[in-house]
């Protein structure tokens, strides 16, 4: 009698492709804090469709937090948990950046300082043969 076939996405997608789930998980992390922006500004009498604008933006941010759940769990179980937590540091990067660009707020030369170090930081970490090889 022959064994049943298995399908595991470890074997069937190259390491460096779980890579992308990792970044995904955090772009939608970043999408959420901005979006959580917007909603905080939004007028309270602006509607769509009879429900305030804030509203609708808060449902696509729980959805968004729902996706970026299951695509981060995704990610653990092909990276240590050293290895990946430090990405999400990214994050900050991602919303400084929007944060000028869409909010025009200041940022200090502080928080390019802080933000330089994490993103050097997570760089090397990245590289590490072990783990992307």
């Amino acid at each position: 009698m022959q064994a049943p076939l298995r399908f595991s996405f470890k074997e069937f997608i190259h390491p460096r492709f779980h890579l992308h789930f990792l970044i995904l998980s955090i772009l939608i992390q970043a999408f959420g804090a901005i979006c959580t922006k917007y909603a905080a500004e939004s007028s309270s009498s602006a509607t769509f469709l009879g429900l305030p604008y804030y509203l609708i933006i808060y449902v696509i941010i729980l959805g968004g937090m729902g996706l970026q759940v299951i695509v981060w769990q995704y990610s653990l179980k092909f990276y240590p948990l050293s290895f990946a937590y430090p990405f999400r540091s990214l994050v900050s990067f991602i919303v400084l950046v929007a944060a000028v660009i869409l909010f025009h707020e200041s940022v200090s030369v502080m928080n390019i300082v802080g933000l330089t170090v994490i993103t050097v930081g997570v760089f090397f970490l990245a590289r590490d043969k072990e783990i992307l090889s």
